[in-house]
């Protein structure tokens, strides 16, 4: 059993992280007028600085000229997601292909039959009538961008063996849910050792790669990756104006509109460094969060 690959949703790990973070990259500042279009970019020599609001594959382009690995995120509730965030996946991993990256890491692929993580160059095949993720049409598409660059996929989600007689609320507990945590990092770690200094482009669910612990005592993989690997990740946040159906969020709304004219300039889509971001946003535990139009669960 592999919670995260087969549809099940995380009982901890699926709930978006809501705290205040200080971002890391760049500076805090006042935003103004949020409905301007979008900010000129500024680029030095070497990866620069990014400044408001950017296309999301501006803002992955700069985030690989910080650190040699960039996780991003779906939205997914279940077997229901948020399509947009795969689709702007899409976009990610070409960016990244412009970076130089080959590598992309998944927490839905399975193993390999010899117990590795990688590498996978085909899309694993999915027997008629199952259902999860890798059966769903954008997940696919996903998967086929990287591997027609070229690039080959990598498997890290926890190995996680149901016993005989096993109770399943075991996992709904937080102590499997933190050392699941830490398997994916230490997974991680295992495929970057797979391709020393190789870039990694690392595709999550939810906030699995949240750079802070909760209030209940959660650790995100996110958290435990820095200390394992030596590298500080560049995390991308995509679920932050997503409808989980949780309960009206007004500042939502509020937000895009704001933000009408510059999210019309980046297709109905844009990022910003959580240290530019106006509230709530600058408290999302990333380096950059993802605004859309599009935020709907299907």
């Amino acid at each position: 059993m592999r919670p995260g690959s087969g549809g099940e949703d995380e009982a901890v790990a699926g709930v978006p992280l809501r705290k205040r973070m200080h971002g890391r990259h760049g500076h805090r500042r006042e935003t103004g007028d949020n409905g301007r279009a979008l900010s000129v970019l500024a680029k030095a020599a070497g990866g620069g600085a990014v400044d408001g609001w950017q296309p999301v594959a501006e803002l992955t382009r700069w985030g690989f000229a910080q650190s040699p690995v960039v996780m991003a995120n779906e939205a997914h509730n279940a077997l229901r997601r948020c399509i947009r965030t795969r689709q702007v996946g899409v976009r990610m991993v070409r960016a990244a292909h412009e970076a130089g990256v080959r590598r992309l890491a998944m927490e839905a692929l399975p193993w390999q039959p010899a117990g590795t993580p990688g590498p996978i160059r085909e899309i694993p095949e999915i027997p008629p009538g199952q259902q999860g993720y890798l059966a769903q049409p954008d997940m696919r598409t996903l998967m086929a961008t990287a591997l027609d660059l070229g690039w080959t996929l990598w498997a890290y989600d926890a190995v996680i063996e149901a016993r005989p007689g096993h109770d399943p609320a075991e996992f709904l507990t937080m102590e499997f849910t933190n050392w699941r945590e830490r398997e994916q990092a230490q997974n991680l770690c295992q495929v970057l050792a797979a391709a020393p200094g190789e870039p990694l482009l690392v595709w999550s669910g939810n906030s699995h790669a949240a750079k802070e612990t909760s209030s209940d005592g959660w650790v995100p993989m996110g958290c435990h990756f820095p200390g394992l690997s030596g590298i500080d990740p560049f995390v991308v946040d995509q679920t932050v104006t997503v409808d989980f159906e949780h309960g009206r969020r007004s500042w939502v709304q509020e937000l895009l509109d704001a933000l009408a004219e510059t999210l019309a300039a980046c297709g109905g889509t844009a990022g910003i460094l959580t240290g530019q971001a106006p509230p709530p946003l600058d408290g999302y535990p990333a380096d950059a969060v993802v605004v859309s139009t599009d935020n709907a669960l299907s």
